[in-house]
């Protein structure tokens, strides 16, 4: 693939993921994220075979960002804190895994249960299951599940510009992560 096609290939990708982020799966329109991308629409065919799969690429992309802003976390408290940050300063790709969870779940966990490097947000809560910092009562996708839920819940109720709430909206998420949490055992 030539410098241009890449730089081509990235402005589309970064076109469809405001349009995916407005209008999901079902309302995105091809012809606008051609328009938006400066690109035509037999080039977007041409890159990712379909709407749906210019879809999934966006929705891969998110779920990279989300992986690499999540990092190792030491516990849950971490991992929980990570990942609202990640909604509150993505905006776009917080909507897109929305519009993913509504549209299409189960490929958005799937998604989000495979990446090439398996560092997934899965991978992360079932190694702190294995380490014994993390319960085990409840499956590390349903723990996933929940604090994905409870993160994006801000993002649609967010308040511009209202740093306090945010603050204290964090505190309640990440509250509800450590109940998750094992003390660890006494030696």
């Amino acid at each position: 693939m030539t410098v241009a096609s890449v730089r081509t290939k990235a402005v589309i990708l970064d076109a469809a993921r405001r349009e995916f982020a407005a209008h999901g799966l079902a309302g995105a329109r091809v012809d606008r994220i051609a328009k938006l991308a400066g690109a035509n629409v037999q080039r977007i065919y041409a890159y990712y075979t379909d709407k749906q799969g210019l879809f999934d690429a966006v929705v891969e992309d998110a779920a990279d960002d989300l992986v690499a802003a999540i990092g190792s976390p030491a516990d849950l408290a971490a991992f929980t804190t990570a990942v609202f940050d990640f909604v509150t300063q993505n905006p776009d790709s917080t909507r897109t895994m929305i519009w993913a969870r509504l549209e299409r779940e189960e490929e958005f966990f799937r998604l989000m249960g495979t990446r090439a490097n398996g560092q997934t947000p899965i991978a992360v809560v079932a190694r702190l299951q294995d380490a014994g910092l993390v319960t085990t009562a409840w499956d590390a996708t349903t723990i996933v599940e929940a604090i994905i839920a409870l993160c994006e819940r801000w993002h649609s109720s967010a308040q511009e510009n209202d740093r306090d709430h945010e603050r204290s909206y964090r505190e309640l998420v990440v509250g509800f992560a450590r109940t998750f949490e094992v003390e660890p055992a006494a030696s």
